[in-house]
């Protein structure tokens, strides 16, 4: 008699248990896929911020003769398609007017169409279901006035309790923020270096795939003066990378210099950074390096 009422406490118990277990490992699941998503972003935030910047600078004024601002913004938003991801989904929606820091952007077009799916990508399948996981809230940084430089991102997560007489859901919920790299509101100009004739400009175009694979070949993509030659360092965690057909290249008519490498099957995955360099001028970007789930 006594067995028959205890029985069925301590297996409530053990399931209770059980529940408590998955639920942390799932918060840390989750967790995790909101960091990597939230620094995979940040990383491409400098970019989309070059190309709003200067697309702000030199829309065009209406009149007859010129292609109306919402058509021009359209062009330019498609163009800024053909980038990476996330950069391109990030440029484009900077460049189509959809990028409002001081809302949440969680249920637009750039949250459901380029974040969410992101966060899926950069889920643990082993340990989420990604079609229980969502976007529940986006702050974007303010690339126009540079007020709030932070990127947040809320996760959410479907998780059912499957206890006896009870069929309930709870909302399990994760937040990363990230401080963006952008450009002073007021930058100062330096007209000694833009009038130096000696003065060649350097540019990193895009670093694809994303992320990059351990094991995969990679490919970066810089601007510069044509005929210059640039050369790229790549550092990882274990330093700076040997691969070959990486160090000095030529910049062709166009001024385009591409290098394509392997990762190596040993490379740590993490976000790193590469420098291109022409001279005394240099540019850099990070990237992010991880492993395919299996």
């Amino acid at each position: 008699m006594e067995a028959a009422l205890v029985m069925p406490m301590l297996l409530l118990v053990l399931m209770v248990f059980i529940i408590f277990i998955r639920m942390s490992t799932l918060q840390i699941a989750l967790q995790s896929a909101a960091s990597q998503s939230a620094r995979q972003i940040a990383a491409h935030i400098y970019p989309v911020e070059l190309a709003y910047q200067r697309a702000s600078a030199s829309k065009p004024e209406f009149s007859a003769a010129h292609m109306p601002l919402a058509d021009w913004s359209a062009a330019a938003s498609n163009a800024a398609k053909w980038l990476p991801d996330p950069a391109g989904a990030l440029a484009s929606s900077a460049l189509s007017g959809d990028w409002k820091p001081l809302i949440d952007m969680a249920a637009t077009e750039i949250g459901r169409g380029a974040i969410e799916p992101l966060l899926r990508q950069n889920a643990d399948e082993a340990v989420l279901e990604t079609a229980r996981i969502k976007l529940s809230r986006l702050a974007l940084p303010d690339l126009k006035n540079k007020q709030q430089p932070y990127l947040i991102i809320e996760a959410e997560y479907e998780f059912p309790m499957q206890l006896p007489f009870m069929k309930q859901k709870l909302i399990l919920r994760e937040q990363a923020s990230e401080r963006v790299w952008i450009s002073d509101a007021a930058a100062a100009q330096d007209t000694a270096t833009q009038n130096d004739p000696e003065h060649i400009p350097i540019q990193i175009i895009s670093i694809s795939p994303v992320p990059l694979r351990p094991g995969h070949k990679a490919t970066a993509i810089v601007l510069t003066k044509p005929g210059v030659t640039a050369s790229l360092k790549v550092m990882y965690k274990s330093g700076q990378s040997q691969a070959k057909h990486l160090g000095e290249a030529t910049a062709g008519s166009d001024g385009i210099v591409q290098w394509t490498w392997l990762v190596s099957g040993n490379t740590t995955p993490g976000m790193w950074e590469l420098t291109a360099a022409v001279g005394d001028q240099q540019a850099s970007m990070h990237f992010q390096v991880e492993k395919k789930s299996n």
